[in-house]
Protein backbone atom coordinates (compact mmCIF):
# COMPACT_ATOMS: atom_id res chain seq x y z
CA UNK A 1 0.00 0.00 0.00
CA UNK A 2 2.71 2.40 0.87
CA UNK A 3 5.85 0.73 -1.42
CA UNK A 4 6.21 4.03 -2.98
CA UNK A 5 5.71 6.75 -0.18
CA UNK A 6 7.94 7.78 2.69
CA UNK A 7 7.22 5.34 5.14
CA UNK A 8 9.95 2.93 7.44
CA UNK A 9 7.13 0.10 7.75
CA UNK A 10 4.88 -0.86 4.74
CA UNK A 11 1.61 -2.29 5.06
CA UNK A 12 0.70 -1.16 8.74
CA UNK A 13 -2.57 0.84 9.05
CA UNK A 14 -1.57 4.41 10.07
CA UNK A 15 2.24 4.90 7.98
CA UNK A 16 4.71 6.72 10.76
CA UNK A 17 6.81 9.67 9.34
CA UNK A 18 10.06 8.27 11.13
CA UNK A 19 12.31 10.83 9.87
CA UNK A 20 13.32 14.03 10.28
CA UNK A 21 15.00 15.78 7.04
CA UNK A 22 12.48 15.16 4.50
CA UNK A 23 14.62 16.87 1.40
CA UNK A 24 17.08 15.38 2.55
CA UNK A 25 15.12 11.68 2.23
CA UNK A 26 13.80 12.83 -0.92
CA UNK A 27 17.85 13.57 -2.44
CA UNK A 28 18.66 10.30 -0.89
CA UNK A 29 15.70 8.54 -2.24
CA UNK A 30 16.74 9.97 -5.80
CA UNK A 31 19.85 8.71 -5.04
CA UNK A 32 19.12 5.07 -4.46
CA UNK A 33 16.95 5.85 -7.67
CA UNK A 34 20.06 6.42 -9.77
CA UNK A 35 21.75 3.34 -8.49
CA UNK A 36 23.91 5.33 -5.50
CA UNK A 37 23.97 3.75 -2.16
CA UNK A 38 22.61 6.54 0.70
CA UNK A 39 25.10 5.40 3.70
CA UNK A 40 27.98 6.92 0.63
CA UNK A 41 26.09 9.51 -1.45
CA UNK A 42 24.92 11.47 2.03
CA UNK A 43 28.83 11.60 3.16
CA UNK A 44 29.50 12.70 -0.15
CA UNK A 45 26.96 15.33 -0.38
CA UNK A 46 27.04 16.36 3.46
CA UNK A 47 31.40 16.42 3.03
CA UNK A 48 30.44 18.78 -0.06
CA UNK A 49 27.93 21.45 1.98
CA UNK A 50 30.69 21.39 4.92
CA UNK A 51 33.14 22.84 1.86
CA UNK A 52 31.07 25.15 0.57
CA UNK A 53 30.06 26.65 4.06
CA UNK A 54 33.87 27.11 5.10
CA UNK A 55 34.34 29.09 1.64
CA UNK A 56 31.36 30.88 1.31
CA UNK A 57 31.95 32.14 5.27
CA UNK A 58 35.90 32.72 4.96
CA UNK A 59 34.93 34.87 1.56
CA UNK A 60 32.39 36.73 3.91
CA UNK A 61 35.04 36.94 6.73
CA UNK A 62 38.27 38.13 4.07
CA UNK A 63 35.52 41.11 2.76
CA UNK A 64 34.04 42.47 6.06
CA UNK A 65 38.17 42.20 7.78
CA UNK A 66 39.96 43.33 5.48
CA UNK A 67 41.54 46.05 7.10
CA UNK A 68 42.57 43.56 10.17
CA UNK A 69 44.05 40.01 9.12
CA UNK A 70 44.06 39.61 12.30
CA UNK A 71 40.85 39.32 12.70
CA UNK A 72 40.37 37.65 9.04
CA UNK A 73 43.14 34.70 9.82
CA UNK A 74 41.75 34.45 13.49
CA UNK A 75 38.38 34.27 12.80
CA UNK A 76 39.23 31.77 9.53
CA UNK A 77 41.08 29.52 12.06
CA UNK A 78 38.44 29.34 14.42
CA UNK A 79 36.02 28.30 11.81
CA UNK A 80 38.84 25.32 10.48
CA UNK A 81 39.48 24.23 13.83
CA UNK A 82 35.79 23.54 14.88
CA UNK A 83 35.05 19.78 15.02
CA UNK A 84 31.61 20.05 14.65
CA UNK A 85 32.03 21.09 11.25
CA UNK A 86 34.38 18.10 10.57
CA UNK A 87 32.50 15.79 12.61
CA UNK A 88 28.98 16.49 11.03
CA UNK A 89 30.65 17.32 7.78
CA UNK A 90 31.19 13.47 7.57
CA UNK A 91 27.97 12.54 9.38
CA UNK A 92 25.99 11.83 6.30
CA UNK A 93 23.03 13.95 8.14
CA UNK A 94 21.16 16.98 6.74
CA UNK A 95 22.89 18.75 9.82
CA UNK A 96 25.36 20.25 7.76
CA UNK A 97 23.62 20.73 4.22
CA UNK A 98 21.28 22.73 6.74
CA UNK A 99 23.43 25.00 8.03
CA UNK A 100 25.25 25.59 4.67
CA UNK A 101 21.22 26.39 3.84
CA UNK A 102 21.36 29.29 6.59
CA UNK A 103 24.99 30.94 5.49
CA UNK A 104 23.58 31.13 1.85
CA UNK A 105 20.32 32.32 3.32
CA UNK A 106 22.39 35.17 4.87
CA UNK A 107 24.68 35.77 2.46
CA UNK A 108 22.16 36.21 -0.35
CA UNK A 109 19.81 38.95 1.92
CA UNK A 110 23.12 40.75 2.96
CA UNK A 111 24.64 40.90 -0.50
CA UNK A 112 26.43 44.07 -0.58
CA UNK A 113 24.63 46.15 -3.59
CA UNK A 114 26.37 46.56 -6.79
CA UNK A 115 25.09 50.00 -8.41
CA UNK A 116 22.32 50.40 -11.13
CA UNK A 117 22.91 46.75 -12.00
CA UNK A 118 22.07 45.16 -8.95
CA UNK A 119 19.12 42.86 -8.02
CA UNK A 120 16.03 44.31 -7.31
CA UNK A 121 14.32 43.57 -4.39
CA UNK A 122 11.57 41.27 -6.44
CA UNK A 123 14.43 39.01 -7.67
CA UNK A 124 16.25 39.17 -4.22
CA UNK A 125 13.30 37.97 -2.76
CA UNK A 126 12.41 34.93 -5.28
CA UNK A 127 16.17 34.01 -4.95
CA UNK A 128 15.84 34.29 -1.00
CA UNK A 129 12.31 32.23 -1.08
CA UNK A 130 14.11 29.61 -2.74
CA UNK A 131 17.04 29.31 -0.72
CA UNK A 132 14.28 29.71 2.38
CA UNK A 133 12.22 27.22 1.29
CA UNK A 134 15.48 24.52 0.26
CA UNK A 135 15.97 25.32 4.22
CA UNK A 136 12.28 24.64 5.58
CA UNK A 137 12.09 21.39 4.53
CA UNK A 138 15.35 20.14 4.74
CA UNK A 139 14.87 19.40 8.37
CA UNK A 140 12.05 19.65 10.56
CA UNK A 141 13.80 22.84 12.57
CA UNK A 142 14.63 24.38 9.33
CA UNK A 143 12.01 26.86 9.27
CA UNK A 144 12.95 28.04 12.78
CA UNK A 145 16.70 28.92 11.07
CA UNK A 146 14.72 30.87 8.57
CA UNK A 147 12.94 32.55 10.62
CA UNK A 148 15.94 33.83 12.72
CA UNK A 149 17.72 34.68 8.98
CA UNK A 150 15.09 36.47 7.30
CA UNK A 151 13.25 37.88 10.44
CA UNK A 152 15.78 40.53 11.62
CA UNK A 153 16.22 41.17 7.65
CA UNK A 154 12.06 42.44 7.56
CA UNK A 155 12.41 44.21 11.14
CA UNK A 156 15.79 46.47 10.38
CA UNK A 157 14.82 46.37 6.76
CA UNK A 158 11.84 48.64 7.63
CA UNK A 159 13.82 51.35 9.03
CA UNK A 160 15.92 51.94 6.35
CA UNK A 161 15.12 54.10 2.86
CA UNK A 162 13.43 52.54 0.43
CA UNK A 163 12.91 49.56 2.50
CA UNK A 164 13.87 47.02 -0.37
CA UNK A 165 15.56 44.84 2.35
CA UNK A 166 12.41 44.46 4.32
CA UNK A 167 10.73 43.69 0.75
CA UNK A 168 13.04 41.55 -0.36
CA UNK A 169 13.26 39.49 2.75
CA UNK A 170 9.07 39.55 3.98
CA UNK A 171 8.57 37.93 -0.22
CA UNK A 172 11.15 35.53 0.59
CA UNK A 173 9.75 34.53 3.83
CA UNK A 174 6.36 34.20 2.53
CA UNK A 175 7.25 31.84 -0.37
CA UNK A 176 9.33 29.69 1.95
CA UNK A 177 6.16 29.54 4.39
CA UNK A 178 3.65 28.83 1.83
CA UNK A 179 5.49 25.81 0.41
CA UNK A 180 6.01 24.82 4.52
CA UNK A 181 2.28 25.34 5.21
CA UNK A 182 1.66 22.92 2.38
CA UNK A 183 4.41 19.95 3.58
CA UNK A 184 2.52 20.37 7.05
CA UNK A 185 -0.67 19.87 5.57
CA UNK A 186 0.49 17.44 3.11
CA UNK A 187 2.12 15.25 6.61
CA UNK A 188 -1.30 15.59 8.68
CA UNK A 189 -3.19 13.95 5.45
CA UNK A 190 -0.71 11.14 5.48
CA UNK A 191 0.91 10.45 8.88
CA UNK A 192 -1.97 12.08 10.99
CA UNK A 193 0.25 14.27 12.96
CA UNK A 194 1.73 17.73 12.37
CA UNK A 195 5.02 16.87 13.58
CA UNK A 196 7.39 14.24 12.91
CA UNK A 197 7.43 11.05 14.83
CA UNK A 198 10.84 11.68 15.67
CA UNK A 199 10.22 14.63 17.30
CA UNK A 200 7.08 13.16 19.13
CA UNK A 201 9.38 10.86 21.11
CA UNK A 202 11.13 13.74 22.58
CA UNK A 203 10.21 15.66 25.59
CA UNK A 204 8.58 18.70 24.35
CA UNK A 205 8.55 22.22 25.46
CA UNK A 206 9.38 21.86 29.63
CA UNK A 207 11.27 23.36 32.07
CA UNK A 208 12.25 19.19 32.96
CA UNK A 209 13.47 20.03 28.53
CA UNK A 210 14.89 23.21 29.48
CA UNK A 211 16.60 22.24 32.04
CA UNK A 212 18.76 19.18 30.35
CA UNK A 213 18.58 22.08 27.57
CA UNK A 214 20.46 24.33 29.48
CA UNK A 215 23.06 21.74 30.58
CA UNK A 216 23.60 20.49 26.64
CA UNK A 217 24.84 24.13 25.95
CA UNK A 218 26.76 24.52 28.46
CA UNK A 219 28.85 21.49 28.67
CA UNK A 220 28.94 21.82 24.75
CA UNK A 221 31.05 25.29 25.84
CA UNK A 222 32.81 23.39 28.95
CA UNK A 223 33.72 20.67 26.26
CA UNK A 224 35.06 22.86 23.62
CA UNK A 225 35.67 26.05 25.35
CA UNK A 226 36.62 27.61 21.65
CA UNK A 227 33.02 27.39 21.00
CA UNK A 228 32.51 29.54 24.00
CA UNK A 229 34.52 31.81 22.71
CA UNK A 230 33.16 31.80 19.44
CA UNK A 231 29.74 32.36 20.12
CA UNK A 232 29.63 34.11 23.63
CA UNK A 233 32.83 36.32 22.07
CA UNK A 234 30.50 36.62 19.09
CA UNK A 235 27.69 38.42 20.10
CA UNK A 236 29.90 40.25 21.70
CA UNK A 237 31.69 41.12 19.08
CA UNK A 238 28.21 42.05 16.83
CA UNK A 239 27.06 44.06 19.87
CA UNK A 240 30.59 46.35 19.65
CA UNK A 241 30.60 46.17 16.11
CA UNK A 242 27.26 46.55 14.50
CA UNK A 243 27.84 50.41 13.56
CA UNK A 244 31.02 49.03 11.65
CA UNK A 245 29.07 46.05 9.78
CA UNK A 246 25.95 47.10 9.64
CA UNK A 247 22.86 46.95 12.01
CA UNK A 248 20.95 44.44 9.89
CA UNK A 249 23.88 42.17 9.50
CA UNK A 250 25.14 42.28 13.33
CA UNK A 251 21.36 42.06 14.15
CA UNK A 252 20.37 38.94 11.62
CA UNK A 253 24.22 37.10 13.27
CA UNK A 254 23.20 37.10 16.61
CA UNK A 255 19.80 36.36 16.03
CA UNK A 256 21.15 33.39 14.63
CA UNK A 257 23.77 32.49 17.52
CA UNK A 258 21.25 33.35 20.26
CA UNK A 259 18.09 31.86 18.12
CA UNK A 260 20.31 28.18 18.16
CA UNK A 261 21.28 28.14 21.78
CA UNK A 262 17.56 29.04 22.94
CA UNK A 263 16.23 25.98 20.62
CA UNK A 264 19.41 24.16 22.08
CA UNK A 265 17.67 24.72 25.38
CA UNK A 266 14.06 24.48 24.43
CA UNK A 267 14.08 21.67 23.19
CA UNK A 268 16.05 19.29 25.61
CA UNK A 269 19.21 19.08 24.36
CA UNK A 270 21.04 15.90 21.71
CA UNK A 271 22.70 13.19 22.76
CA UNK A 272 25.12 12.69 19.68
CA UNK A 273 28.67 13.99 19.86
CA UNK A 274 29.71 17.26 19.28
CA UNK A 275 27.44 19.51 19.82
CA UNK A 276 25.19 18.83 16.35
CA UNK A 277 22.10 21.42 17.61
CA UNK A 278 24.81 23.93 17.57
CA UNK A 279 26.38 23.68 14.34
CA UNK A 280 24.10 26.43 12.52
CA UNK A 281 25.52 28.73 14.79
CA UNK A 282 29.08 28.60 14.27
CA UNK A 283 29.29 30.32 11.01
CA UNK A 284 27.46 33.23 12.11
CA UNK A 285 29.09 33.15 15.67
CA UNK A 286 32.62 33.08 14.00
CA UNK A 287 31.38 36.54 12.20
CA UNK A 288 30.99 37.93 15.12
CA UNK A 289 34.17 36.47 16.89
CA UNK A 290 35.81 38.24 13.99
CA UNK A 291 34.10 41.51 14.73
CA UNK A 292 35.85 41.22 18.19
CA UNK A 293 39.14 40.70 16.81
CA UNK A 294 38.91 43.17 14.41
CA UNK A 295 37.90 45.77 17.37
CA UNK A 296 41.12 44.19 20.07
CA UNK A 297 42.89 44.58 17.10
CA UNK A 298 42.65 48.63 16.40
CA UNK A 299 43.57 48.65 20.41
CA UNK A 300 45.89 46.20 21.42
CA UNK A 301 46.98 43.34 18.49
CA UNK A 302 48.90 41.34 20.99
CA UNK A 303 45.59 40.51 22.57
CA UNK A 304 43.76 39.88 19.54
CA UNK A 305 46.27 37.64 18.43
CA UNK A 306 46.65 35.74 22.07
CA UNK A 307 42.50 35.41 21.99
CA UNK A 308 42.77 33.87 18.23
CA UNK A 309 45.25 31.53 19.05
CA UNK A 310 43.52 30.32 22.54
CA UNK A 311 40.21 30.11 20.75
CA UNK A 312 41.55 27.76 17.80
CA UNK A 313 43.48 25.55 20.32
CA UNK A 314 40.57 24.96 22.57
CA UNK A 315 38.19 24.23 19.77
CA UNK A 316 40.89 21.89 18.03
CA UNK A 317 42.53 20.06 20.97
CA UNK A 318 38.92 17.88 21.90
CA UNK A 319 39.16 16.10 18.29
CA UNK A 320 42.28 14.66 20.01
CA UNK A 321 40.34 13.87 23.37
CA UNK A 322 42.64 16.22 25.15
CA UNK A 323 39.84 18.35 27.09
CA UNK A 324 40.70 21.76 28.65
CA UNK A 325 37.68 21.72 31.35
CA UNK A 326 38.71 18.64 34.27
CA UNK A 327 36.23 15.68 33.56
CA UNK A 328 34.65 16.19 36.90
CA UNK A 329 33.43 19.55 36.24
CA UNK A 330 32.11 18.46 32.74
CA UNK A 331 29.82 15.85 35.20
CA UNK A 332 27.89 18.22 36.71
CA UNK A 333 26.22 19.01 33.39
CA UNK A 334 26.26 15.82 31.58
CA UNK A 335 23.35 15.23 29.48
CA UNK A 336 23.70 11.88 28.60
CA UNK A 337 23.22 10.31 32.09
CA UNK A 338 25.16 7.46 30.51
CA UNK A 339 28.01 7.27 33.39
CA UNK A 340 28.34 7.17 37.49
CA UNK A 341 31.65 6.81 39.53
CA UNK A 342 30.98 6.43 43.12
CA UNK A 343 27.53 7.88 42.98
CA UNK A 344 28.94 11.11 40.66
CA UNK A 345 28.34 11.92 37.43
CA UNK A 346 31.21 11.46 35.01
CA UNK A 347 30.65 12.88 31.41
CA UNK A 348 31.89 11.07 28.28
CA UNK A 349 34.52 13.39 26.26
CA UNK A 350 33.36 14.27 22.99
CA UNK A 351 35.77 12.02 21.81
CA UNK A 352 34.86 9.13 23.20
CA UNK A 353 31.07 9.51 22.57
CA UNK A 354 32.17 9.88 18.84
CA UNK A 355 34.14 6.45 18.97
CA UNK A 356 31.10 4.82 20.73
CA UNK A 357 28.84 6.13 18.25
CA UNK A 358 31.18 5.13 15.13
CA UNK A 359 31.38 1.79 16.70
CA UNK A 360 27.69 0.97 17.72
CA UNK A 361 26.95 2.37 14.14
CA UNK A 362 29.61 -0.33 12.78
CA UNK A 363 28.29 -3.38 15.15
CA UNK A 364 24.77 -2.57 14.17
CA UNK A 365 25.42 -2.37 10.53
CA UNK A 366 26.84 -6.08 10.90
CA UNK A 367 23.64 -7.17 12.96
CA UNK A 368 21.89 -5.92 9.89
CA UNK A 369 23.42 -7.95 7.39
CA UNK A 370 23.60 -10.60 9.11
CA UNK A 371 19.48 -10.74 10.03
CA UNK A 372 18.71 -9.86 5.80
CA UNK A 373 21.31 -13.37 5.68
CA UNK A 374 20.06 -15.73 8.19
CA UNK A 375 16.71 -14.54 9.83
CA UNK A 376 12.92 -15.28 8.36
CA UNK A 377 12.08 -12.61 5.85
CA UNK A 378 8.86 -11.99 7.87
CA UNK A 379 11.02 -12.03 11.19
CA UNK A 380 10.27 -8.82 13.45
CA UNK A 381 13.08 -7.92 15.71
CA UNK A 382 12.53 -5.74 19.39
CA UNK A 383 15.07 -3.13 19.20
CA UNK A 384 16.39 0.28 20.20
CA UNK A 385 18.37 1.73 17.53
CA UNK A 386 16.48 0.95 14.46
CA UNK A 387 18.53 2.91 11.49
CA UNK A 388 21.33 0.33 10.40
CA UNK A 389 19.83 -2.59 11.63
CA UNK A 390 16.51 -1.88 9.94
CA UNK A 391 17.93 -0.81 6.95
CA UNK A 392 20.19 -3.50 6.18
CA UNK A 393 17.70 -6.26 7.15
CA UNK A 394 14.60 -5.09 5.59
CA UNK A 395 13.03 -6.48 8.82
CA UNK A 396 9.69 -4.87 10.75
CA UNK A 397 11.16 -3.08 13.66
CA UNK A 398 9.48 -2.54 17.31
CA UNK A 399 11.37 0.57 17.74
CA UNK A 400 12.25 0.75 21.69
CA UNK A 401 12.90 4.15 22.06
CA UNK A 402 9.77 5.51 19.31
CA UNK A 403 11.41 6.83 16.31
CA UNK A 404 9.06 4.71 14.06
CA UNK A 405 6.72 3.05 16.93
CA UNK A 406 3.70 5.67 16.86
CA UNK A 407 2.74 3.71 20.38
CA UNK A 408 6.16 4.55 21.88
CA UNK A 409 6.29 8.45 20.83
CA UNK A 410 2.56 8.78 22.23
CA UNK A 411 3.57 7.84 25.32
CA UNK A 412 3.80 10.02 28.44
CA UNK A 413 7.93 10.71 28.98
CA UNK A 414 9.82 8.67 32.15
CA UNK A 415 9.84 11.12 35.44
CA UNK A 416 13.20 10.53 35.62
CA UNK A 417 15.34 12.41 33.07
CA UNK A 418 17.42 10.30 30.52
CA UNK A 419 19.53 10.45 27.86
CA UNK A 420 17.93 13.23 24.70
CA UNK A 421 15.75 11.28 23.04
CA UNK A 422 15.27 8.30 24.74
CA UNK A 423 12.84 10.37 27.43
CA UNK A 424 9.64 7.79 26.68
CA UNK A 425 12.04 4.18 25.92
CA UNK A 426 10.00 0.85 26.72
CA UNK A 427 11.44 -2.50 27.99
CA UNK A 428 11.37 -5.59 25.33
CA UNK A 429 8.34 -6.75 26.84
CA UNK A 430 6.28 -3.81 26.24
CA UNK A 431 6.02 -4.97 22.47
CA UNK A 432 4.84 -8.89 23.90
CA UNK A 433 1.34 -8.76 22.18
CA UNK A 434 2.67 -7.91 18.80
CA UNK A 435 5.00 -11.85 19.20
CA UNK A 436 8.09 -10.50 17.80
CA UNK A 437 10.56 -13.13 16.38
CA UNK A 438 13.31 -12.01 18.26
CA UNK A 439 13.09 -9.50 21.57
CA UNK A 440 16.97 -9.29 21.58
CA UNK A 441 19.64 -9.81 19.54
CA UNK A 442 23.40 -9.54 19.38
CA UNK A 443 26.76 -10.27 18.63
CA UNK A 444 29.24 -12.73 20.53
CA UNK A 445 31.93 -14.87 20.35
CA UNK A 446 30.70 -18.82 20.57
CA UNK A 447 32.18 -19.86 23.15
CA UNK A 448 30.67 -17.00 25.44
CA UNK A 449 27.37 -18.22 24.95
CA UNK A 450 27.15 -20.10 27.78
CA UNK A 451 27.94 -16.94 30.14
CA UNK A 452 25.10 -14.61 28.14
CA UNK A 453 22.74 -17.26 28.57
CA UNK A 454 23.50 -17.19 32.10
CA UNK A 455 23.14 -13.37 32.29
CA UNK A 456 19.78 -13.40 29.87
CA UNK A 457 18.19 -16.53 29.50
CA UNK A 458 17.57 -18.99 26.39
CA UNK A 459 19.53 -17.41 23.42
CA UNK A 460 19.95 -18.96 20.27
CA UNK A 461 22.73 -18.88 17.16
CA UNK A 462 20.71 -17.02 14.15
CA UNK A 463 23.80 -17.51 11.84
CA UNK A 464 27.40 -15.63 11.40
CA UNK A 465 28.49 -12.88 10.52
CA UNK A 466 31.05 -10.73 8.32
CA UNK A 467 33.01 -10.71 11.70
CA UNK A 468 35.59 -14.11 12.04
CA UNK A 469 34.70 -15.80 14.70
CA UNK A 470 31.62 -13.95 15.71
CA UNK A 471 28.04 -14.95 15.49
CA UNK A 472 24.70 -12.85 15.31
CA UNK A 473 22.29 -14.68 18.40
CA UNK A 474 18.44 -14.29 19.11
CA UNK A 475 16.43 -14.36 21.94
CA UNK A 476 13.12 -15.98 21.08
CA UNK A 477 9.82 -13.71 21.53
CA UNK A 478 8.35 -15.15 24.89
Amino acid sequence: MYKRQLVYHVGIEQPVEGYSEFLWALVLGLGMKLGAAPEVLSRVLSILAGALLVAVTVRGLDRRFAGSPVATIGSALALGCAPPLAVWSTGGMATMPAALLAVLLFAALHRPEAGPGSMNWKRRGLQLGLIATALALVRADGALLVALVLGPGILMGMRSQGASLAKAAALGAAISAAAFAAHVAWRYSFYGDFVPNTARVKLGFSAKAAGRGFDYVVSSMMAMPGLANVLLGGLLGLAIAWRRIGAAVAFGAASVVFGVMAYSVTSGGDFMCYSRFLVPAIPFGVLGFGSLLAAIDRKARPLAILLAAVTSATFALPAFDVNPVPEAARGHFDVRHNQRLSGVKVARSEYAQWQNMSARAREWSVMGRALKKHAPRDASVVYGAVGAIGYYSNLFIHDRNGLVTREVALREAHEQLRSPGHDKTVPADFFAKYRPTYFQVGLERPQNLGRLQGQIGPVEIVGDTELPGVILWGQRGR
